[in-house]
């Protein structure tokens, strides 16, 4: 269970993850995980699939818990969900690890079971007994962090998360990290340059099609944050790339997630 370096804000959110994790450990053996999470239906599958050229892109919506500049909170996960479902998405993901929260896992749990799409649990991974959580919870797929993980627990935190039927996407934010995550062929690579060490930063598209040329066809490609305008939307559908993540912003602008599909059938 080994992470990298982190920063001093980052530590202190995976330190708080660890303090929760031990806890339920000692409350909840991972036998009893398992056995709820074999009671649960079958993941949905997502970019699991061998890709197909006609098939339209898979347009996934972000959820973020996350502090306003105020200090309030504007947080309504189910809602959130419902919100996207209605605008035709094809997934929705949620991430609570922008700040301390103790209860992402209840979150993701009521997401799944409010809307009928795939649920990407899009939180820190750091043990093979929170992918067992993730997938009681009802999680179809994983979105595992290269900027967090060392390169070993990568590899087993993939395994673990296939071998629970769930979609592993590793999520990249540079070359180094890239190539790494290519020789562990997952199901799918994330791009992304909304890095945990340096967030908010706008995204590099001219990067993220360097990147996105080195990644192997029969590897899907989910291009992932700060995708917040028609604009940058439209420029990633030239990238050839499976799937985009976006904000309700862009939905509410475009109208739905068809007029982002049609983009990309318009490339």
């Amino acid at each position: 269970m080994t992470t990298k370096k982190l920063t001093p804000q980052l530590n202190t959110i995976i330190a708080a993850k660890r303090h929760y994790l031990n806890q339920r450990r000692v409350k909840t053996p991972i036998e009893a995980v398992r056995a709820l999470a074999s009671m649960q239906k079958r993941p949905s599958p997502i970019l699991s699939t061998v890709a197909d050229e006609d098939e339209p892109v898979v347009v996934i919506g972000q959820i973020k818990h996350n502090l306003e500049q105020n200090g309030s909170v504007v947080y309504d996960p189910v809602g959130a969900a419902l919100r996207f479902v209605h605008k035709k998405v094809d997934a929705v993901a949620l991430f609570t690890d922008q700040i301390i929260y103790e209860d992402g896992l209840d979150d993701l749990m009521f997401v799944a079971s409010a809307i009928d799409k795939p649920v990407i649990s899009q939180d820190y991974v750091l043990d093979e007994y929170e992918i067992v959580e993730a997938r009681a919870a009802g999680a179809s797929a994983l979105l595992l962090s290269a900027a967090i993980l060392d390169n070993d627990t990568l590899r087993r935190m993939i395994s673990a998360t296939q071998r629970n039927l769930m979609t592993a996407i590793v999520q990249v934010h540079n070359v180094d990290e890239l190539r790494h995550a290519i020789s562990l062929s997952p199901h799918v690579i994330c791009l992304s340059s909304d890095n945990p060490f340096t967030p908010e930063i706008e995204l590099n598209l001219d990067m993220t099609q360097k990147m996105r040329d080195l990644i192997p066809n029969h590897i899907r490609v989910m291009i992932s944050e700060n995708l917040k305008t028609i604009h940058s939307v439209a420029r990633v559908a030239s990238f050839g790339v499976d799937a985009i993540m976006v904000n309700e912003p862009v939905l509410d602008t475009s109208g739905d997630a068809d007029v982002l599909r049609q983009a990309f059938k318009d490339r």
